[in-house]
């Protein structure tokens, strides 16, 4: 499932290279292609717990919004029925193509919402930086990292009506770069490198409008660069809010508590989990540490005489029933986070290359993350960390 939108880019000191007419050329092109599976993947990660109300890809609650054409274009005149739920469906999907641009575009592959770091202490392990608000205003959305020694900050905006860089709202966005402060503890302040997403969505009423999504490259307010050796207690900060809200989803409650609050898991303490293979596509036999999502209508799982994990169905002959979803985080990078949590030293946490699936019901993220139907994956061990 793929969509295109159109794209402008201001003050970036050069193209990315996926954003380029021409590898040689420092020059963007004038539109992308939005995997929707990824998106959506994006979408559930920021949005929802461990209980989504649909966590199947294919089942994506905003594709019933969307016209069947190749470009990105919203049913009637837009997303929801009211003011208020137009503002609130938009933002949840402006966030979703945030974090995809970032991560596809510009390699940014860790994200954590600003209010979970916001005038706290970072945690023994994570040094004594604080970030707080200075100005009146709204806040941006996102703290993110490239690793652990780069760290940006992120705005997400999403709207139909019309959007450009030289407009009265794309101003007030740049000033909430302007709200945050980052401090050392002698209170000198950092400068963060940050960006806007921004995306204006087309609608079947205006059929003469594309769908295009804006980004440009602001700073905040201070004195000394936050990259390199001084911005590691924040890199592993936003890093470990990242895994956290993942490994939350895989029902590891003390890891992710651990993750979230700084603690430390002793070595003692076993982190047990379920390993699973993939069955099929450019990674298969690779192994993935997670567990599925069932309705009360879908899959259960069952030992055979064998001892094998097998899938049962409460009614086998419906064709119109989902049986489940696979969520999990590929095996390595689970024994990293693991360790992180164990309060290993700074260290890079390893990445998946990006990978495309025919399927359009299964994605990867870099982040060693995936979601995909449960028959793509069967399970092998059940082991501890």
């Amino acid at each position: 499932m793929e969509r295109r939108v159109g794209l402008r880019l201001n003050n970036f000191p050069k193209t990315p290279n996926s954003l380029r007419r021409n590898p040689v050329i420092d020059a963007p092109v004038d539109e992308i292609t939005i995997n929707l599976t990824d998106l959506y993947f994006h979408y559930y990660r920021d949005q929802h717990g461990r209980n989504p109300p649909k966590p199947d890809p294919a089942l994506f609650e905003h594709l019933q919004y969307l016209t069947p054409t190749s470009d990105f274009r919203i049913l009637g005149d837009g997303l929801g029925v009211s003011t208020h739920s137009r503002r609130i469906l938009s933002s949840q999907l402006g966030q979703a193509f945030c974090r995809q641009f970032l991560h596809d575009h510009l390699n940014i592959t860790y994200f954590a919402h600003i209010d979970r770091v916001l005038n706290r202490t970072l945690k023994p392990g994570f040094g004594d930086m604080l970030i707080k608000r200075c100005d009146v205003g709204l806040l941006p959305d996102f703290f993110c990292a490239e690793a652990v020694d780069r760290i940006f900050l992120a705005e997400a905006k999403a709207r139909h009506e019309a959007v450009n860089f030289g407009n009265r709202a794309f101003k007030s966005w740049r000033d909430q770069f302007g709200t945050v402060v980052v401090e050392r503890p002698k209170g000198t302040p950092l400068s963060v490198k940050g960006y806007i997403v921004a995306i204006r969505f087309a609608t079947e009423a205006m059929p003469y409008t594309k769908s295009s999504l804006y980004a440009e490259d602001p700073k905040t307010p201070g004195e000394i660069d936050l990259h390199g050796e001084r911005g590691l207690p924040l890199g592993r900060a936003v890093i470990s809010l990242h895994y956290a809200e993942l490994v939350e989803k895989l029902n590891q409650p003390l890891l992710a508590e651990a993750l979230e609050n700084g603690f430390v898991v002793p070595a003692e303490v076993p982190i047990r989990a379920a390993v699973w293979q993939l069955l099929i596509g450019p990674l298969a036999g690779k192994r993935f540490v997670g567990g599925y999502y069932s309705s009360d209508s879908g899959a259960r799982a069952y030992l055979d005489g064998n001892g094998k994990v097998g899938f049962m169905f409460s009614d086998p002959f419906r064709l119109d029933i989902r049986h489940a979803t696979f969520v999990g985080v590929e095996e390595g990078i689970f024994g990293q986070v693991v360790a992180f949590a164990r309060g290993a030293p700074v260290q890079e946490i390893g990445q998946l290359q990006g990978v495309q699936f025919a399927s359009n019901a299964i994605s990867i993220l870099r982040d060693g993350s995936v979601i995909g139907p449960v028959e793509f994956f069967s399970p092998i061990a059940v082991r501890n960390f």
